[in-house]
């Protein structure tokens, strides 16, 4: 367990930065047409880096605030859930 302790600092960059890839990367033009908000393109742009964020913010708070982290980690599974299912409709 303490092994795994060191490499949560990592873990948590790494989601950051998928986070910050993914609100340019994915997904294409399509999506990206914000204009009128229309909500799946909001839900397919935002909420893919949306969990990535909410899971990394969790792994860095699961050494002093288990609870929390659990609570936002879940989160960020909803938020990834909530993506998957107005991706896979399309």
């Amino acid at each position: 367990m303490k092994d795994i302790m060191l490499y949560l600092p990592l873990i948590g960059f790494v989601c950051f930065i998928l986070g910050g890839v993914f609100i340019y990367v994915w997904p294409k033009s399509r999506a990206r047409e914000i204009k009128t908000l229309y909500f799946p393109n909001f839900v397919l742009h935002y909420f893919h880096p949306l969990a990535w964020v909410l899971v990394g913010m969790g792994v860095f708070m699961y050494v002093k605030y288990a609870g929390a982290a659990v609570v936002c980690i879940g989160l960020g599974i909803l938020a990834f859930i909530m993506f998957l299912y107005i991706w896979l409709r399309r």
